[in-house]
């Protein structure tokens, strides 16, 4: 609704678009204006139901008290007035069976009502046309109410009694524009009352506003100052905060991830463009120097394949992405087709499958065969000739482990929780002899957690690393 309050008002009156404030402040008041409104209305009207249905009861009233008078008097003449005490305000005028007016307490400036239709038309035909026996008339003239009364002698005598509402027409009146003019105070005092708490009440929001104007790229570290009031505003803050803590974290890991992948591929280009230097000074005629520029620059180029490689997977990867090939996988099978590669290309190692469990998991096939890859090609990088791998699938009612172990160097405690960092080696000394550019393991838990599957890492320094990938079972 407020769209298309927002959307008339600048169309048509050329009016800005609404602040916040004011329009919460313009429906408050409305809202405020319509109740009091209601209920002014509702007042008014009962108040004057009331007090007409009080007159009428009143016109009875005189009417039974004067005939009951005439009943004990027997004769009509001004004694009436008094004895049946009606009020000055009420006239009682006193018809005889001719229609002619014998009898009326009305003021002499008044017009006298010498006949009255009601009464005639009784008179004419009172078996057709007899006095009505409610109170006639309304508020905006006069009320009347009609009675006959019957003489010992046989005479009819007809009573008419009436009154005009002018003091509780006036009364209604004043009582209208007392309470208009308290309709109106009232808004007025609630459109300021108003903006002054709805102004207090989010100034909040102007300090978040105000915040995240100042939130650049090189001023990722601002946050909004949190008040003391736990209401919805600050859990808006605190969330905000949460956000740009997740952007800055995010945003020093693209620049960290950029500046490693800079550093990773500036070492082999500069070894490519050295031994290319070579090769144009003296490796032409020196097959020896020949022999090692060429090697060297396979080598390197390998290596930044691989690395190039690693980098676009970051670069193509996203949540969720994998889980549109899900199907269901025999463990074993898989296991088996990774050992029978392994086995093919490694000659130097002891490469052995202990167990290979029959199971079923719901996962995408070639991710979870290049994770296993990445924690075999590791294994067998940090094992020296000679040492062992084993491989094993182990089942139970709820999981499936797949198990890598090895005989290698190991890992440093304090290095574990970080392995799985992009770019992160424990000893980049060594990193020409392994080939490793320390975004393997980070690759396999992306593909871990997009698989829904958990990670665990054991390792003793010297003895060998143990790495385990848990999956749910599914059930078949």
């Amino acid at each position: 609704m407020w769209q298309k309050i927002n959307h008339w008002l600048t169309q048509h009156l050329l009016i800005a678009p609404l602040p916040i404030f004011a329009k919460m402040v313009l429906l408050y008041s409305s809202i405020v204006f319509f109740i009091l409104l209601t209920v002014s209305v509702v007042t008014i009207t009962s108040v004057h139901y009331i007090m007409n249905d009080s007159l009428r009861d009143e016109l009875k009233s005189r009417a039974a008290a004067a005939v009951h008078y005439l009943d004990d008097y027997g004769k009509v003449d001004t004694t009436i007035f008094v004895r049946a005490n009606v009020p000055p305000s009420m006239n009682l005028q006193i018809y005889d069976g001719a229609g002619h007016l014998i009898v009326d307490n009305g003021p002499t400036h008044a017009v006298r009502k010498m006949s009255d239709r009601y009464i005639d038309d009784a008179i004419s035909n009172p078996q057709k046309n007899p006095l009505p026996a409610a109170v006639q008339g309304n508020e905006s003239s006069e009320f009347s109410y009609y009675r006959i009364w019957t003489s010992k002698d046989g005479k009819n005598y007809y009573l008419r009694f009436s009154q005009r509402p002018d003091k509780e027409t006036g009364f209604v009146s004043l009582l209208s524009k007392q309470l208009l003019a308290s309709v109106l105070i009232s808004l007025i005092l609630t459109i300021f009352t108003g903006m002054y708490l709805m102004k207090k009440s989010l100034a909040p929001l102007q300090v978040i506003n105000d915040t995240v104007k100042t939130i650049e790229v090189n001023r990722l570290d601002n946050r909004i100052a949190l008040s003391d009031d736990k209401n919805e505003l600050h859990e808006l803050a605190v969330s905000i905060n949460q956000a740009l803590d997740r952007i800055e974290y995010g945003y020093k890991q693209q620049q960290q991830f950029i500046s490693d992948a800079s550093h990773e591929l500036r070492t082999p280009i500069t070894v490519i463009a050295g031994y290319a230097d070579l090769l144009c000074r003296w490796g032409k005629e020196d097959p020896a120097v020949l022999n090692e520029s060429l090697a060297a620059i396979k080598s390197e180029t390998d290596y930044m394949k691989q690395l190039i490689e690693r980098l676009l997977f970051f670069a193509r990867s996203n949540n969720g992405t994998l889980i549109k090939h899900f199907t269901d996988i025999n463990t074993a099978d898989l296991l088996q087709e990774v050992y029978s590669e392994i086995s093919l290309i490694d000659k130097e190692h002891h490469i052995r499958l202990s167990q290979n469990d029959q199971a079923l998991i719901t996962a995408e096939p070639g991710s979870v065969k290049q994770m296993l890859r990445i924690f075999i090609d590791n294994a067998l990088k940090y094992t020296p000739a000679g040492g062992t791998v084993t491989l094993s699938c182990q089942a139970d009612d709820q999981t499936v482990r797949y198990i890598i172990s090895d005989t290698g160097i190991g890992i440093p405690k304090k290095d574990l929780e970080r392995v799985f960092e992009r770019f992160y080696r424990v000893d980049s000394s060594r990193t020409k002899d392994t080939g490793g550019s320390g975004l393997g393991l980070s690759i396999a838990k992306y593909i871990a957690k997009a698989n829904n599957a958990k990670l665990g890492l054991d390792s003793t320094l010297h003895k060998g690393t143990t790495v385990t990938a848990i999956f749910q079972r599914t059930v078949s």
